[in-house]
């Protein structure tokens, strides 16, 4: 008997989503693995970003299944909520909470989500802040950070929840060029540790260093994946070549 295989801990299966007249999602299909790194590229309105918010249910998909760690997030029977505290998110525009300190920022889903006391949380927040290379703004405001700093707190905001899986949406593009080296950096130390990500992003270095598995996509359909450096060196579909040509 062949040993049984590990179910994927996401899966898109037949996912198609419409705006109106336009189809965002064109019958998707895609499984990542527990520890996996998937990132996602393609040009810019091809999908990417309503891909990935599918997965924690921020885009509600019109047809298809997608299941989560074992769970259907679009069954009534299932809390999204309660499916989401194991799916950190960041955004292309950091979503801190202006009003609260980066301790703050860090302290407040554990506390009201995870039942933490508050000395739990801000040990554990100090512990990622470090991490993340920003022990010195404990007690700083967003607006008193630089972006790539902000982001850099957005990822450990989004880790101190302890999930399963990170997805990050351009977690870069809003940023000087300059500061994009420190988040990628981050990121990067995080894949190594062996958490399951789901990456959109322009940054095709970060995809042939970090991802397992790269997905091309375009008109809201996936045209190709493979690991980096066969997707990146041979690319098959002559829409991807042509992509590489204009990008590369």
């Amino acid at each position: 008997m062949t040993a049984p295989q590990n179910k994927p801990i996401i899966s898109l299966s037949g996912v198609w989503k419409f705006f109106g007249s336009l189809t965002a999602l064109h019958d998707v299909n895609l499984n990542v693995d527990q520890g996996e790194r998937v990132v996602i590229i393609g040009p810019s309105g091809s999908g990417k970003s309503t891909l990935l918010r599918s997965i924690n249910r921020l885009e509600t998909v019109d047809k298809g299944c997608i299941v989560v760690d074992g769970r259907d997030i679009n069954d009534p029977a299932n809390d999204i909520n309660v499916i989401r505290q194991d799916m950190g998110m960041v955004f292309q525009n950091f979503n801190l909470f202006p009003h609260k300190t980066v301790l703050e920022n860090l302290t407040m889903a554990p506390i009201r989500l995870r039942g933490l006391t508050r000395a739990q949380a801000e040990d554990r927040a100090l512990a990622l802040l470090a991490k993340v290379g920003m022990s010195n703004k404990v007690q700083a405001y967003p607006s008193q950070l630089s972006g790539g700093q902000q982001q850099r707190v957005a990822i450990a905001r989004a880790l101190a929840m302890q999930p399963k899986i990170m997805l990050f949406d351009e977690p870069t593009s809003a940023l000087d060029p300059e500061m994009i080296g420190e988040v990628l950096d981050v990121m990067t130390a995080l894949a190594r540790e062996g958490m399951t990500m789901v990456v959109v992003t322009h940054e095709m270095s970060f995809a042939r260093e970090v991802a397992d598995r790269v997905v091309f996509i375009d008109h809201g359909e996936i045209l190709e994946v493979a690991p980096p450096e066969e997707l990146f060196e041979r690319p098959q579909h002559p829409r991807l070549q042509q992509f590489f040509k204009q990008i590369l």
